[in-house]
């Protein structure tokens, strides 16, 4: 398997054909840095099934390596997850687990895999690496015909997360250095993210069009992730950011059917992932801190100010359950402020990140 680009400019994955006639098989990916993203994930996919082993000798099963190979290359998943959950398999997963049995892969085996990757990373990345590992074997006891006949590791518990590996939200200076070195089309999706909530990825932030404002209600129009909240919602506009849009509006010579974000003219169609990795490092912010936090900061400060959490819900695209589940956690100045309130003292201010003077 390899990438080539060609004299055009298109992307390309080519491979052997694996039966007669001997030749070049090959994929097109278009052009730009999106679609070499896409041949890059498809080259990867296609190495994984190439070189997964075949069924274990003993007993002629399936190992884990092959179930998992299998996984990645039927399911419709995103491309961000896909690309993810590949990177992950092949880095830590199979060098640990993928030659044994998959129906041989017990409790004392993820007890010890759990071990040995505590030492290395933190805990909320083991748990998710579990997750993966889960998920697998639970596909493979659903297919037709099943690839594992029962799952051996069903109710294995998932690891906690330790209270260390707890992120804390991005601060003022951080993000303010990440903009310095910002490229514009990630540029314009800090702002976004931070004025508004919106899910990071192409469902919803890389998908606003300038259509989806209406000036007239100084509302933004959007078309929500399905995560259980409302499929339709509109998201007022902040005073500040709507003269920020504005500007944006004429420089892009108010094309209603064009992106709010994009790059040497065309749309992002796939993240902004690697732009903000690069900019973090650039601007020397070595903790993790994924893109995500701003909409994680954005339901955290908005809490913490003593927004009802229905209300919030709409805002966000979600639904009050699962603000409640997720960040009842994180709500520790709006806490305070209830005892305040009702034994007559004076109310805390809100003390959760303000960043709009830091990126106006």
């Amino acid at each position: 398997m390899s990438i080539h680009q060609l004299k055009d400019g298109r992307w390309i994955v080519q491979w052997p054909n694996p039966s007669p006639p001997p030749r070049l098989l090959r994929e097109y990916f278009g052009r730009g840095p999106s679609s070499r993203l896409r041949a890059e994930q498809r080259d990867k996919e296609l190495s994984l099934k190439e070189t997964r082993p075949r069924k274990s000798s003993d007993d002629n099963l399936f190992v884990f390596y092959e179930i998992a190979a299998e996984y990645i290359s039927s399911r419709q998943l995103a491309e961000s997850t896909k690309r993810n959950m590949t990177y992950i398999l092949r880095s830590n997963i199979l060098p640990a687990i993928g030659k044994i049995p998959a129906i041989k892969i017990s409790f004392d085996t993820l007890h010890n895999y759990i071990a040995t990757r505590r030492q290395k990373i933190k805990s909320v990345s083991v748990r998710r690496e579990i997750v993966y590992i889960k998920t697998v074997m639970a596909w493979a006891t659903k297919q037709n015909p099943p690839l594992l006949a029962y799952n051996p590791i069903r109710d294995y518990p998932l690891p906690k997360d330790d209270d260390s590996d707890i992120l804390s939200p991005p601060t003022q200076q951080e993000i303010a250095d990440i903009l310095k070195y910002a490229p514009a089309h990630l540029y314009r999706a800090i702002k976004i993210a931070y004025y508004t909530g919106l899910r990071p990825g192409k469902i919803e932030l890389l998908r606003i069009k300038w259509d989806a404002i209406l000036w007239d209600r100084n509302v933004i129009r959007v078309l929500s992730a399905k995560k259980g909240g409302p499929l339709l919602r509109d998201i007022p506009i902040h005073p500040e950011f709507l003269l920020l849009l504005k500007t944006w509006w004429d420089e892009d010579g108010k094309t209603e059917n064009g992106p709010m974000i994009h790059f040497a003219g065309s749309g992002i169609t796939d993240n902004v992932l690697y732009a903000w990795r690069t900019a973090k490092k650039r601007a020397g912010i070595t903790r993790r801190l994924p893109f995500y936090f701003l909409r994680h900061d954005f339901v955290t400060t908005a809490l913490e100010a003593g927004v009802d959490i229905k209300t919030l819900a709409e805002i966000v695209g979600s639904s009050p359950e699962t603000l409640r589940r997720h960040y009842q956690h994180v709500s520790g100045v709006a806490k305070v402020n209830a005892i305040e309130m009702i034994r007559g003292g004076n109310t805390v201010g809100n003390t959760g990140n303000n960043l709009l003077q830091t990126i106006k």
